[in-house]
């Protein structure tokens, strides 16, 4: 079997699986809700299209972070909470590459989880008619989101890294409710472009990084990648 072929097993696992769908679903909550508060909250002609997406944008970016990492962690840890990895273990390809389908499989899902919630608050702000559409202002603000998205992908390889060694999803997700909760006080405290799950934030804010703080998010991203490669070659799977 080639890489391709892992690939496609991957997605038609994932797409046959109820959590994938379920996930869209408990998604559209979200902008839906945060759109709608945000124009109630304002007052009536206040609000248009660049301050609504603006703040509903910030708003998304820790309902994003969960729903990546549960992702993440949902990919790798089924295998062990269903106990197909030994199933996994068995097909004739190398363990690389059944982590780099998995990694890739996680990156697309993700990818088009952003681009669901930024389409649902897109909708949310038409139907409630919100003035001031402009096609620049929607793709600017499109671009730094997906690439706000990006970065957040980026930090849940340490949750996939926590998934395979506690051998299941719960972990990650207990430990990125930590981290959500932290990045307030982080980013409080004034240290929001050095701690890796606050620095996306700040890029949707201003639009670019410093050196350091895109040294600590891309350090942060390789370490759990190299360390899902590595557990998945050194360890013992039992």
């Amino acid at each position: 079997m080639n890489i391709f072929s892992i690939l496609y097993c991957e997605l038609r696992k994932i797409i046959r699986a109820n959590v994938f769908w379920l996930v869209f679903l408990v998604f559209a909550f979200g902008p839906i809700m945060m759109g709608v508060g945000i124009i109630l909250s304002s007052n009536s002609g206040e609000i248009n299209w660049q301050m609504y997406l603006t703040e509903l944008l910030n708003n998304l970016a820790a309902l994003g972070l969960i729903g990546y990492t549960f992702i993440a962690a949902w990919v790798f840890g089924r295998e062990f909470t269903d106990k197909t990895v030994k199933d996994l273990l068995a097909k004739p390809v190398s363990r690389s590459q059944i982590v780099l389908s998995k990694l890739l499989v996680i990156l697309a899902w993700n990818v088009l989880l952003s681009l669901y919630m930024f389409t649902i608050g897109l909708a949310v702000g038409g139907v409630l008619g919100l003035t001031g559409w402009s096609a620049d202002l929607i793709w600017n603000i499109f671009f730094r989101f997906m690439i706000t998205s990006l970065l957040f992908i980026v930090v849940t390889t340490p949750g996939t890294f926590l998934a395979n060694v506690s051998k299941g999803y719960l972990a990650p997700l207990g430990l990125i409710l930590v981290i959500v909760i932290f990045s307030s006080v982080m980013a409080s405290l004034g240290f929001a472009p050095y701690f890796p799950w606050t620095i996306p934030s700040v890029f949707l804010s201003t639009g670019s990084l410093h050196l350091s703080s895109i040294i600590i998010l891309a350090s942060t991203g390789i370490a759990g990648i190299v360390g899902t490669f590595a557990w998945w070659r050194f360890a013992e799977q039992q």
